[in-house]
């Protein structure tokens, strides 16, 4: 039976609303906060139940009820942590939604299925034993507002809501959160739907157990700062998607990797318009500054089930530790960036790789279109079960270098600054190992590919020639893979690469190296090697330049190929200090064929190293209208003194002679009437005695002369390197002449 409050009751009430403006409603230590003006008839039910607001109170339970002036904030629930207590304040108009219960501080809110609207839950205060739990099937605010937990039975703050949870950093605010050690939590934050990381304020975050921050959907970041200080594993684990568009992101102290994000059910579905109802396993950086740092054995700054795709921001990544060698059939490196596909369009990466054997970006994928990515790997190799492992700038099936600046430095031994394709090196008796080993563990998906470390370098005759199958002896079969620069129309990135490394166990150091062929369509390649064995430009398959600037400084050869070299669109420089500068290991007609590109390449060692080596002269072919300048040494013996081209397709000579070119001299090809064809100079004191001439406008049985001034052409239209084309520069004094075939 109902009834009503006694007169006085109802008279004292009347009075106290007319000047006040909330009702408090005290339940331990949770206070429900009713606005007068919605408080609306109290009523009781046999004196021992109370009414307000829809929401029942058990008036044995009620510790108080009084009036003040507090301003009541409608949709909000508020935690205040003090020391070994919490106070939980209750807006009257969602009382009746959410049921809360609190043991010192360690807060547990139930939000029923039936709200209304939206619930911000806002936190401050601080606890060195307390917690905040909330559960529900609605959408909600997480508000931080500087508060600090550490919750040492499990989470520090655990969400098991499968919705949409805004975490709204407070501005001007410092947040921390620490978990407890040893413990069954997933993380120190725990959420369980997807979180939206917001605000303009500062998280800090301890995962003693396992992650800092675990969500169970996708996980977005925008404005805010968090730093994870620790983690036992990953930094942050998202599932479905990551994604910041700005803010800051700082991940230290991690036992696995910073940033991870896998797909959470069983089909990748890409992405999708606006992500809407996506489950990539996709990481996106938009804008933003991120920071991250793993040490420990095979982790990675950033890890993707499938694709990452960098528009912007500024990257800073740091992956040290060494090879997790757990599991002996998949071996696990450090990385800055691993994952099915890589995509750069824009913004600033820059990489510090210091763990054993460790990669820039490991994918079966890379595609750079915009931004900077600069890689510096110091990583030493290592020898596990008698195969070098050694470091990597970029490692990819397909790489597709398409535009922006990229930047790779290699100074550990047997490193390789790129390395793109894959086969089976047929002078192996076993199939080499799973590729990458750890790179691609969960892609099984794609495909199973193979590839194995180059042949030790050197060649197998003089110049290193060692004859078809590749410097060494080596061949691949099931070549799969690409490795592209620029695009169609001569654009392209502005590449410069520098690997200082040495050899170790008979495994050289590289710039690029790739099983797969390769080719140059634009762009500026600047390469550098040091060292016996560092080649600049390797492929298993064949090369082809059609377009773009390129420059190979190298001790080794600059060029060298198991297959064909095309040089039909371009300008090429190629200066080698210890071996060939261009080298093909063909072993038939075309093996080297000048198109309507220009290269001009030479090697300062002297014999038996030569400008162009393809085991026999006549060997290289002259297809169209470009030029082709060589100096260096003649092999001699067999075929390699050939001095006929067939089907030249204009003038050229092979000049037998003595040349000896000296370094601040510029020397000018011309024709009788001192037409300028092309000029070159030389960086270093080069003696020849086998060179290649033919330029554009070259013309059989007419004759040729080569003069040099002291001062360099100033209106070439192109200069690159030595290599002056499109000027009128003259020549002063006489070096050579010949008689074109």
């Amino acid at each position: 039976m109902r009834r009503t409050l006694t007169i006085v009751l109802m008279t004292l009430l009347s009075c106290m609303m007319a000047v006040a403006q909330t009702l408090n409603v005290q339940v331990g230590q949770v206070i429900y906060q009713i606005p007068s003006s919605q408080a609306g008839d109290m009523v009781y039910q046999n004196s021992q139940t109370v009414t307000i607001l829809d929401k029942e109170y058990l008036l044995s339970e009620v510790t108080q009820m009084y009036f003040d002036n507090t301003t009541v904030t409608d949709d909000q629930v508020s935690v205040v942590y003090n020391g070994t207590s919490a106070q939980v304040f209750v807006a009257g108009n969602i009382a009746r939604y959410v049921t809360v219960s609190v043991t010192g501080a360690h807060v547990s809110i139930a939000q029923s299925a039936d709200v209304a609207s939206e619930i911000t839950y806002a936190l401050s205060g601080w606890s060195t034993d307390g917690s905040f739990y909330m559960s529900g099937s609605y959408k909600a605010t997480l508000e931080l507002n500087g508060v600090t937990l550490t919750n040492p039975n499990g989470a520090a703050i655990n969400i098991q809501n499968s919705k949409r949870i805004d975490v709204s950093v407070k501005k001007d605010t410092e947040n921390t959160l620490t978990d407890c050690a040893n413990g069954s939590q997933k993380a120190c934050f725990v959420i369980k739907g997807h979180a939206e990381f917001k605000g303009h304020g500062v998280l800090n975050v301890n995962g003693l157990t396992a992650h800092a921050i675990k969500t169970g959907e996708y996980m977005t970041v925008k404005n805010c700062t968090i730093n994870v200080l620790k983690a036992v594993k990953d930094g942050i684990h998202a599932n479905e998607y990551f994604l910041m568009s700005s803010g800051t992101v700082g991940v230290s102290g991690v036992g696995d990797d910073a940033i991870q994000a896998e797909i959470d059910g069983t089909t990748n579905t890409g992405e999708t318009a606006d992500h809407e109802d996506e489950d990539s396993g996709n990481i996106y950086i938009e804008d933003g500054t991120l920071t991250l740092t793993t040490t420990a054995n095979g982790t990675k700054c950033l890890k993707s089930d499938s694709t990452i795709v960098v528009n912007g921001g500024t990257l800073t990544l740091k992956a040290g530790g060494g090879v997790d060698q757990t599991d002996a059939t998949d071996l696990g490196y450090v990385a800055g960036a691993k994952a099915g596909k890589f995509v750069q369009n824009g913004g600033s990466i820059s990489m510090t790789i210091t763990g054993t054997a460790g990669r820039g970006v490991a994918a079966y994928d890379i595609i750079t279109n915009g931004g900077e990515l600069t890689i510096n790997n110091s990583a030493a190799p290592v020898t596990i079960s008698s195969d070098v492992k050694s470091a990597k700038g970029l490692k990819g099936l397909n790489i597709a270098l398409n535009a922006g600046t990229i930047n790779i430095s290699m100074t550990g031994n047997a490193s390789k600054a790129i390395k793109a394709g894959d086969g089976t090196k047929s002078s192996f008796s076993r199939m080499a190992p799973p590729m990458f080993d750890d790179d691609f563990e969960e892609f099984g998906e794609m495909g199973d590919f193979n590839v194995v470390m180059a042949p030790p370098g050197g060649g197998g005759g003089p110049g290193g020639g060692g004859g078809p199958g590749g410097q060494g002896g080596s061949s691949y079969t099931n070549v799969t893979g690409s490795y592209t620069q620029g695009l169609a129309d001569g654009t392209g990135p502005t590449l410069t690469v520098s690997n200082t490394g040495s050899a170790f166990n008979s495994s050289s150091a590289k710039a690029i190296k790739a099983i797969c062929a390769v080719t140059l369509y634009g762009g500026t390649t600047e390469v550098t090697t040091k060292t016996s064995g560092g080649e600049g430009l390797e492929s298993k398959t064949s090369i082809d330049i059609q377009g773009g600037k390129h420059y190979f400084f190298c001790y080794d050869d600059c060029i060298n190929t198991s297959g064909k070299i095309f040089f039909n669109g371009g300008v090429t420089v190629c200066y080698s200090n210890g071996n060939d500068a261009v080298d093909s290991n063909a072993g038939t007609t075309g093996a080297i064929t000048i198109g309507n590109g220009a290269v001009f390449a030479f090697t300062t060692k002297g014999a038996p190293e030569e400008g162009f080596d393809c085991d026999n002269n006549s060997y290289i072919q002259i297809t169209g209208t470009g030029i082709g300048i060589s100096a260096g040494a003649n092999q001699g013996g067999g075929g390699s003194s050939s001095s006929t081209i067939s089907n030249a397709k204009q003038g050229y000579a092979f000049v037998t002679s003595s040349i000896s070119y000296t370094a601040g001299r510029y020397y000018t090809l011309s024709d009788a009437s001192n037409n300028n064809l092309v000029t070159y100079s030389f960086p270093a004191s080069c003696s020849s005695s086998l060179a290649l001439f033919t330029a554009t406008g070259m013309v059989k049985n007419s004759t040729y002369y080569v003069k040099y001034s002291t001062t360099a052409p100033t209106d070439a239209t192109t200069a690159w390197h030595g290599l002056y084309i499109g000027s009128s520069h003259k020549g002063t004094t006489s070096v050579t002449s010949f008689t074109a075939k």
